[in-house]
């Protein structure tokens, strides 16, 4: 029995000895794939920071760069006219609406006439009566000239006949004293009726009567208001039974065919513009459209607000597309330079305010600190420790590092 049980107690120990080495068997394989995972994931890591990254470069060129600078204005039409009745009165008539097209000349409103009408027909009537007055009296003076002139000639006979009588002796002194005194009244009296104050009075009054009738015409011919341009009619501010004057009440017409833009330049600008000179003008309302415009106008003089020069641009709009009061921007230049290092401005990055290149030499990055200098919207001036046909990295330069291995492609 003792032999049995010892028996047994061998096998169970046979047993747990199996069951150990089969655990650390077990434990010897788990930590075999781990390290090998490990191992693999190492493998796979290295294999990863051998990649050689793909970048885009472009060469440092020697080139010209020209700044320029924006200034902000607005369209304005090259024409405005604010159309007022040059006499006053009650307006009986319109004839355009806003945004309607007119001519040069053509009526926008009237003004009623019936008042004016009557002041004219009271001038004419004047005129008639002074005209009249003038012939009567012209007549009389006429009459008056005449006899005049008949006594005159008769006083100047006889004072001659007598003259000649006296110095033969044949009159007395006394004789000759009178008709001397007869024949110097007849004259008098002559240069009277010859400037007769009467008739010229007379005349005078028919000037003035007709000069009444004219002014009163040309007041009648002003209930018309016609355009002094043509263009598009932008204010209507009459209305029908509304009056109307040389102060309120008018219609405003603009030509659109071209339109204007106003900006103050400094004198540092003044100088590099001239008039007939083309300028590119963005609109901010048609997501910064672009189109031409010409210097129009140089101010000679610098305004005492700001010593800042008046430039008017004149811009095309024949095609009728582009819409008075929309805000612009136009672009002037600033600063020119020639013979210069240029770069593609998204190759320069800022780090601690110091300017970097990142340039590819013998296949490997090298970061290059530069100054810079001026810029457009497309490429920067640059200076430094950097030559004409270098190339540098225009993309991805932040997840570079000096010393790194990459391949240059298009």
């Amino acid at each position: 029995m003792k032999s049995d049980l010892s028996k047994i107690g061998l096998f169970s120990r046979v047993k747990q000895s199996g069951f150990k080495k089969r655990n650390v068997l077990i434990g010897i394989l788990l930590i075999a794939v781990v390290f090998g995972g490990v191992y693999g994931l190492k493998q796979k890591k290295v294999v990863a920071e051998v990649t050689i990254k793909n970048i885009k470069t472009q060469k440092v060129t020697l080139a010209s760069l020209s700044t320029i600078v924006d200034y902000a204005s607005k369209f304005d039409p090259a024409q405005e006219v604010q159309v007022f009745p040059k006499t006053g009165g009650k307006v009986s008539s319109i004839n355009v609406d806003i945004g309607d097209q007119v001519t040069a000349g053509q009526v926008l409103f009237s003004l009623d006439t019936a008042e004016l009408q009557a002041q004219l027909q009271i001038q004419q009537a004047a005129l008639a009566t002074a005209q009249a007055n003038l012939a009567r009296t012209s007549l009389t003076s006429e009459q008056t000239l005449n006899k005049s002139q008949i006594t005159y000639n008769d006083a100047k006979n006889n004072y001659e006949k007598t003259k000649t009588l006296y110095d033969a002796g044949a009159v007395s002194k006394q004789e000759l004293d009178g008709t001397k005194t007869k024949y110097d009244n007849a004259t008098i009296d002559l240069k009277a009726a010859q400037g007769d104050l009467a008739s010229a009075a007379a005349a005078a009054q028919v000037e003035q009567s007709k000069a009444s009738v004219s002014s009163a015409q040309i007041q009648l011919n002003n209930v018309t208001v016609a355009s002094p341009i043509s263009g598009i009619v932008s204010v209507k501010d009459v209305k029908v039974g509304g009056i109307a004057s040389s102060q309120s009440g008018s219609v405003t017409v603009i030509d659109a065919s071209n339109m204007m833009a106003e900006i103050n330049v400094p004198d540092i600008v003044i100088g590099k513009i001239k008039v007939g000179q083309t300028v590119p003008v963005s609109i901010n309302a048609a997501k910064d459209k672009s189109v031409s415009g010409v210097i129009d106008k140089i101010s000679p003089n610098a305004n005492s607000k700001d010593n800042c020069y008046l430039v008017k641009v004149k811009i095309d709009n024949s095609k009728r597309e582009l819409t008075a009061g929309m805000f612009i921007k136009l672009s002037l230049p600033a600063e020119s330079k020639t013979n210069i290092l240029t770069v593609p401005n998204e190759a320069l990055k800022i780090e601690n305010n110091v300017n970097y290149l990142f340039v590819v030499i013998d296949g490997m990055v090298k970061k290059v600190a530069v100054s810079v200098g001026i810029s457009n919207n497309k490429s920067t001036e640059v200076a430094g420790n950097i030559t004409e046909g270098m190339n540098v990295i225009t993309e991805g330069q932040s997840f570079l590092n000096e010393g790194e291995k990459v391949n240059m492609v298009q």
